[in-house]
């Protein structure tokens, strides 16, 4: 198994060592699946469970039909982003991250505050910024103050330029994020097959555009200016939303079309 400089890291925190910024603040899954793979992968196959089950729970809050829920959940599931490339199977905090999150935000719209508080404080000890997408999710500021536990992680766990980090282009990556993020996507800002076809048939989103899936749609473009990845950052972060809104936009007998075209649509993880 070949995995990427990410996955290399959480290995790295799980065998003990310290690790640069912002894997320090990731902590929770080093901690428990250390550096064992068998854990990582039971992790890993029991967050598409759990996202599933929190998409079909967010989709009914938000009015969605029976129907129409099964498919938004199928949908969000299938997206090329939320699988992710290899490098980052199963050694990965993204897919676990947001079927937390997801979940909180569900159980915040049905008036559960106490669940959602309470998925949330786990969800950020696995990445740091789940509280900013679960509030956009659940459409209320309320759960922003979670971001005060990775900022008081960040000063208990202190980072350390770890070997990995240490190479010449990722310690580039780790000083200047903004430059090396910007030179990353010079020349692909208008490439549609990048930032338009890996959403398929979800971009019927278009359609029932409202301001919460815009601004989700915004702050989720936004992370590209400091990171070099593009599809799985911006589809763990404004999946669930766009996946709502496009079966919002058709008739409801049309709903499972859709999430069968989202299932079997081209789609190259590893290009992301």
């Amino acid at each position: 198994m070949s995995l990427g400089p990410d996955a290399a890291r959480y290995l790295l925190a799980g065998s003990g060592q310290s690790v640069a910024r912002p894997f320090n603040l990731r902590w929770l899954l080093p901690a428990i699946c250390r550096d064992r793979l068998r854990r990582w992968w039971v992790v890993w196959g029991l967050s598409w469970v759990l996202l599933g089950l929190g998409q079909f729970w967010l989709a009914s809050t938000a009015g969605l039909a029976l129907v129409a829920s099964v498919a938004a959940s199928v949908a969000l599931l299938a997206m090329p982003g939320v699988l992710g490339p290899a490098v980052v199977r199963p050694v990965g905090v993204d897919l676990p991250a947001i079927a937390l999150a997801v979940l909180a935000a569900a159980a915040w719209r049905s008036d559960l505050w106490w669940l959602a508080i309470g998925l949330l404080i786990v969800a950020s000890c696995i990445k740091e910024t789940t509280p900013v997408w679960a509030a956009l999710w659940a459409w209320t500021p309320l759960l922003l103050p979670v971001l005060l536990l990775p900022a008081v992680t960040g000063l208990v766990r202190r980072p350390q330029i770890d070997p990995v980090t240490n190479q010449p282009h990722l310690r580039m990556v780790h000083d200047h994020p903004v430059r090396t993020a910007l030179a990353a996507h010079s020349g692909r800002w208008r490439d549609a097959r990048l930032w338009l076809e890996p959403w398929g048939p979800l971009l019927l989103a278009l359609g029932s555009l409202d301001l919460q899936t815009a601004t989700t749609l915004v702050m989720a473009h936004l992370q590209v200016l400091v990171a070099t990845d593009t599809v799985r950052l911006v589809q763990t972060a404004a999946g669930p939303m766009v996946a709502i809104a496009a079966m919002r936009t058709v008739p409801v007998v049309w709903t499972p079309a859709v999430a069968i075209l989202c299932v079997f649509w081209w789609r190259n993880p590893e290009r992301i």
